[in-house]
């Protein structure tokens, strides 16, 4: 495939990017309104992290039953349906008259995001050649990276025009209606189906030993990107007495680089290959996480820019992992047992477990913890397997 070749799936990659955007923002949008939604709700910070464990948890229990959707309705229509999913329930969660009701609105979002990764994955290996993978996973990957920049700036434009957190979810909803239309009118792919989900293809996933090193990977990626921010501000507020504008702009300008970092990331996998820029991100990752916690001052302002520029890098790699450990129709089932996994233990129980060093005074000490881990995770690289077999098909 050429350049020209490749350039003609960056408008389709685009319109499907437009999908994972919103799908991504959902799950951290609440983020910079926590402190606000602790106060209305009467929440302790390890409960107003739970309100993230909710979205996780629908996410990865419909990640886990995602084949058998994808198995009988073709990756696109299971696109639209997950998007369209995720603005109803956004909507729902607005009108919140109670915790309960937030909550369970919550879930519903997360049960319908779930759906959008495999089918969306497997849209995007489909449509480009395996050696473009990291360029292509790349512009896939704007989406987290912009969500990162966008929600605290969309947040502090909501907060001091006095319209709040409910407007927000409302307003993100309705983005939903634009992202299917610009989904449908710019991609053509994705007519194709999941294989039915059979006992013995669940079994050749889960022996394959990359398998568990790519959950402990995907679980630490999630956990040093969305699991920390979305304690972040709680940390930064509370810990260390941040205005809560300043922590908005702080957020965002922080993960500006990403969206610019990524394209180099995707380049350095497809040039370094897999294996060694897994283990230079991971190791950088670990390091910048540990400084969080390390830090005060402008020295914890300076953590707080570089920490994510860090962890962004990783996902092309790990994602490029995955493509290259799995045969293109082993990919479904092995995304959709790695990610609710990852999703639930990065998304959910780490900001969970930062919250609950939050309310025993050891915010900082949550952070130090979790970047140790990080850093040590790099020891299993070495166990990653490549598989060669793929097919490309036509945009």
């Amino acid at each position: 495939m050429s350049a020209s070749d490749f350039n003609k799936t960056v408008p389709p990659l685009l319109a499907l990017t437009s999908i994972f955007f919103l799908n991504f923002i959902t799950r951290i949008i609440l983020s910079p309104f926590l402190i606000f939604i602790l106060e209305d709700f009467q929440l302790t910070k390890a409960q107003a992290g739970e309100l993230f464990l909710l979205l996780s948890l629908g996410y990865s229990i419909a990640l886990l039953g995602s084949t058998f959707v994808s198995s009988r309705v073709e990756h696109r229509k299971v696109v639209i349906i997950s998007a369209l999913g995720i603005g109803v329930f956004l909507g729902l969660a607005a009108l919140s008259p109670s915790i309960l009701w937030l909550r369970l609105s919550l879930l519903g979002a997360g049960l319908f995001g779930g759906l959008y990764f495999p089918s969306g994955f497997s849209l995007l290996t489909s449509m480009v050649h395996p050696r473009d993978w990291g360029k292509a996973i790349a512009i896939h990957e704007i989406a987290p990276n912009l969500s990162f920049v966008m929600a605290p700036l969309l947040a502090e434009i909501f907060i001091r025009t006095g319209l709040g957190w409910r407007w927000m979810l409302f307003f993100v909803g309705l983005y939903a209606l634009l992202a299917i239309f610009l989904f449908t009118r710019f991609c053509r792919s994705g007519k194709e189906r999941s294989q039915p989900p059979r006992p013995s293809g669940y079994y050749k996933v889960v022996s394959n030993r990359a398998f568990w090193v790519l959950v402990l990977f995907f679980s630490l990626a999630i956990g040093s990107t969305q699991g920390i921010f979305a304690q972040t501000p709680l940390y930064l507020i509370t810990a260390h007495d941040f205005d809560p504008g300043t922590v908005n702009y702080l957020l965002s300008f922080s993960r500006i680089s990403g969206i610019f970092l990524i394209f180099w990331a995707g380049m350095l996998v497809d040039r370094l290959g897999v294996k060694r820029a897994l283990l230079i991100f991971i190791s950088l990752t670990g390091l910048s996480t540990i400084a969080l916690g390390t830090f005060s001052g402008n020295w914890l302002v300076a953590s707080v820019i570089i920490q994510p520029t860090m962890a962004c890098c990783y996902f092309p790699a790990g994602f490029a992992a995955l493509s290259r450990s799995f045969l293109p129709e082993e990919r479904p089932i092995a995304i959709s047992l790695i990610i609710p996994t990852a999703v639930l233990t990065g998304g959910g129980v780490i900001p969970t477990m930062l919250g609950y060093f939050g309310d025993h005074d050891m915010f900082a000490a949550g952070f130090i913890f979790l970047g140790l881990v990080i850093a040590l995770s790099a020891a299993a690289v070495p166990l990653l397997i490549d598989n060669k077999r793929d097919k490309v098909h036509k945009v």
